[in-house]
């Protein structure tokens, strides 16, 4: 079975049993590579609230809620 490169698709509908193992290497690789840019990503500092909780907050159309 030929499969086209960076193509997921194959890896989420077919049985792993079925796909070569080259390709669930690859994919594998893959999904490990973005977890960690994911967890790399985390540790920024989160942005800064304008408003504390339970407070009103004008809209952008300056219209009191």
């Amino acid at each position: 079975m030929k499969i086209k490169h960076n193509d997921l698709t194959h890896y989420f509908i077919r049985d792993h049993g079925s796909l070569p193992p080259a390709y669930l290497a690859s994919c594998k690789k893959f999904f490990k590579e973005l977890s960690i840019k994911r967890q790399a990503s985390s540790v920024k500092p989160q942005a800064f609230k304008l408003h504390k909780p339970g407070t009103r907050v004008k809209n952008r159309f300056n219209r009191k809620i």
